[in-house]
């Protein structure tokens, strides 16, 4: 055995030995932080939620083991799994292939979305999270995920439990079923106004703003752009979508452009969760920051806001996205040169805080044009996004995954920059 990455209870990773609890070990812990746990005739995890049922697959998470990074850990899947999972379903329980990650006094859960899993056992029998996500999960209580093979997983600390059950056992607000979708109306020339002249003109406005941006956006300098002009978003963490919010904003008023779009002003607490009004056809749209290298999906904004303005009955009306893809270079590279500026500028005394996440520079890629309406909005995946402060559960998102693009792409210009 060797020493290997952990993360400690302050979320820190740290070098030291793996834990792996025994069997009898792992069904106490789920016990003691589950609801209404108890073993079935045959010695399967069982448990209710607000009167749904749900069957858990638990195993420790571990170290993947030589010749393997220091920071990869895996639960192993057993040959049973399909079996599992179809019982369950059969049972009427929700299958649940859950991990168990500890280190002295901290305990992460990790969910591995079974549906991604039971169909890969043929050629991958273990499943995989980095040490990085773990402290993630540790610091905000609930981390999620897509993977660069499609696989869905959500790590979260005994205080999100509940809201972890809460959101997999398909309580909060759900995009339409395959029972539900609405039928495809994409013959745009029967509506009352010009798609078509809409559209191009809108790929024109973004091809020319996209074109005169500089290839790489450098995290200390568009903090220090939107400090100057005391831009309103001026010291958010997640700098690369406000500063292109920032920017973008300056382009339009530079170009007399908010007879075209503007930004939506007029938001009111559980109102239109968008940021864009294209005025001449009274819709709304967002623009989205999007990071190619370290997700492959594209997160949207509040499902229950996007469904009530799709499948209005008495209207066709069209959500628009504006879409910044970009390759991000993290902030550790580089010495945390943005990371120590960003908290100097606001007068933190722990230069380091956020230096996990914070990105160094971004260097854009593509631009893209989306249209959600309701001849594609099936394609659309719900997003969880875990807890708030008060453990409750947050409003889902929608998502655009990379396998479902082209049913909303209507524009795209590539920026060419060479590495």
């Amino acid at each position: 055995m060797k020493k290997v990455e952990q993360v400690n209870i302050n979320g820190e990773i740290v070098q030291d030995y793996d834990n792996k609890l025994s069997r009898e070990e792992l069904f106490k812990t789920i016990k003691t932080f589950f609801p209404n746990i108890y073993k079935d005739n045959d010695d399967n995890i069982c448990g209710e939620f607000e009167g749904n049922k749900y069957a858990i697959r638990v195993k420790n998470v571990t170290y993947l083991g030589n010749p393997h990074p220091k920071y990869k850990k895996r639960i192993q899947i057993s040959n049973d799994l399909q079996s599992f999972y179809n019982k369950a379903i059969d049972r009427g329980q929700v299958p649940i292939l859950l991990g168990v990650y500890t280190y002295k006094e901290n305990l992460v859960f990790v969910d591995f979305n079974i549906i991604d899993f039971i169909d890969k056992k043929a050629h991958n029998s273990s499943a995989h999270i980095y040490t990085e996500d773990l402290a993630a999960a540790t610091e905000d209580k609930y981390f999620h995920k897509e993977d660069n093979f499609g696989n869905n997983i959500t790590a979260f600390t005994p205080a999100a439990v509940n809201a972890f059950l809460e959101e997999k056992m398909l309580i909060s607000l759900q995009l339409p079923s395959d029972g539900e979708k609405h039928a495809a109306n994409n013959n745009f020339d029967l509506l009352d106004w010009d798609y078509y002249g809409f559209t191009n003109q809108l790929e024109m406005l973004m091809k020319d703003f996209f074109s005169n941006e500089p290839p790489i956006w450098n995290g200390k300098d568009c903090y220090k752009k939107m400090i100057t002009d005391n831009y309103r978003n001026k010291f958010q963490s997640e700098w690369a979508g406000f500063y292109l919010e920032y920017t973008f904003e300056k382009y339009i008023e530079k170009n007399n452009l908010r007879g075209i779009v503007d930004f939506y002003q007029a938001k009111k607490k559980d109102n239109i969760d968008l940021d864009l009004i294209f005025r001449q056809v009274n819709m709304y749209g967002d623009l989205k920051s999007h990071s190619s290298n370290l997700s492959t999906s594209i997160q949207g904004n509040d499902l229950e806001t996007i469904k009530n303005i799709i499948t209005n009955p008495d209207t066709e009306n069209h959500i628009f996205y504006l879409v910044c893809d970009h390759f991000t270079v993290k902030d550790s590279e580089h010495n945390y040169e943005v990371t120590k500026y960003w908290n100097q500028a606001q007068g933190k005394k722990d230069l380091m805080s956020y230096h996990k996440k914070m990105k160094h520079h971004v260097e854009l890629e593509k631009m893209y044009i989306l249209d959600i309406h309701r001849g594609n909005m099936q394609y659309l995946t719900k997003y969880n996004q875990g807890i708030n402060s008060n453990g409750k559960p947050r409003k889902p998102k929608i998502m655009i995954e990379e396998r479902n693009l082209s049913k909303f792409v209507i524009a795209e210009q590539k920026y060419q920059l060479e590495r």
